[in-house]
């Protein structure tokens, strides 16, 4: 028997929120839970869906004819009886449903009797365990629905105690107030890509910036309105990076923005296209009340090949030097009026 699942970033998606290469647990979980029902069952084919509610379920694994349907497909086939199912605590026994829950119309199989069992954490559904067609005798049994019932519990923990070590893992990564990765991201991506740059013989760049007058408008609305400045910050900065580049919480009204693969024109361009992001999409009424005004970035960029004297240079030390380059260019940022990209130079990289 083969399970297919989900994986990658369409796993992460489904239940993680974390990288894909630590999706492997819960796949097994998937593999293993959804293996042992069919045996206990005698099931021919089957399914496992995950999400809350019955429009936001997704398959995630699935074994039998015409499995990878279901996976293709992400919904299930059958949303009214989905819905019965999750709003029940009992497994379900449907005979001959009018919309088949597990074979496309295609498929020369059609389901004659399917085993449906909510997966939950306490009252809150989860999703749902899909069982159909068993071999001889080909009808469920309440021993089958007794069985599955314990299998189901089973995997719904798993699943619940596996994919919260994941976001535990994520959060570990992550700045709680604005969502992005963090300075301890930062120190392991940044020496990652110093050393693609290194052995790509390319150039890279990292910008340094920073909220101008973020103590203005903590003082004038309150610290509330300085946190929603920075999350409206961390937001566009996200939005104006993606595809080239990557966003990291450094700290108090500080980002970092790296480009992994860059020119002294590139990162040039896209530090002024962050700029101007930032203050055309901040601006706007707060939920607690009132209005944020426009928020303005001064932007410091190093690129790796602006620094002095990289031959047989460590990508741990050409990290620290990058970094304090973009530091200081972010201050003549600052010191020339604010609200202004300038470019690191060589004499920026001195000791």
């Amino acid at each position: 028997m083969r399970i297919h699942t989900l994986r990658g970033a369409k796993l992460e998606e489904s239940i993680l929120g974390a990288s894909s290469t630590r999706a492997r647990p819960v796949m097994r979980v998937l593999d293993e839970g959804l293996h042992a029902a069919a045996v206990a069952v005698r099931a021919t084919a089957g399914a496992i869906f995950v999400g809350q509610g019955a429009d936001a379920m997704r398959c995630v694994a699935a074994f039998g004819a015409d499995s990878t349907y279901l996976l293709e497909r992400g919904v299930p086939p059958h949303r009214d009886l989905t819905k019965r199912v999750l709003d029940r605590r009992a497994p379900l026994i449907e005979s001959a449903p009018s919309s088949d829950p597990q074979f496309p119309t295609r498929s020369p199989c059609k389901t004659r009797v399917a085993l449906l069992v909510p997966l939950r954490d306490g009252r809150r559904a989860i999703g749902m365990l899909q069982l159909v067609n068993p071999k001889t005798p080909a009808r469920f049994t309440r021993h089958d629905v007794r069985v599955i019932g314990g299998l189901a519990r089973h995997v719904a923990t798993s699943l619940i105690q596996t994919s919260s070590l994941r976001r535990q893992e994520g959060l570990a990564a992550h700045d709680p107030l604005t969502g992005l990765r963090n300075v301890r991201e930062l120190n392991n991506q940044l020496k990652k890509a110093v050393g693609a740059a290194q052995r790509a013989d390319r150039d890279m760049a990292l910008m340094f910036v920073d909220v101008d007058h973020l103590k203005r408008v903590n003082s004038k609305l309150g610290h509330a309105a300085g946190s929603e400045a920075l999350k409206r910050t961390g937001k566009a900065l996200h939005e104006a990076v993606v595809g080239v580049g990557d966003v990291f919480r450094f700290g108090g009204d500080e980002f970092i923005v790296l480009q992994p693969n860059a020119s002294k024109e590139s990162a040039r361009a896209l530090a002024d296209h962050l700029r101007s992001h930032v203050a055309a999409s901040t601006a706007g009424p707060m939920r607690l009340g009132g209005a944020l005004p426009k928020i303005t970035v001064s932007i410091g960029v190093s690129t790796l090949r602006g620094l002095r004297d990289l031959d047989g240079k460590r990508a741990v030390d050409l990290k620290a030097r990058l970094m304090t380059t973009a530091d200081r260019a972010l201050f003549r940022a600052k010191s020339g009026g604010r609200n202004r990209v300038v470019l690191a130079t060589t004499r920026d990289d001195r000791l």
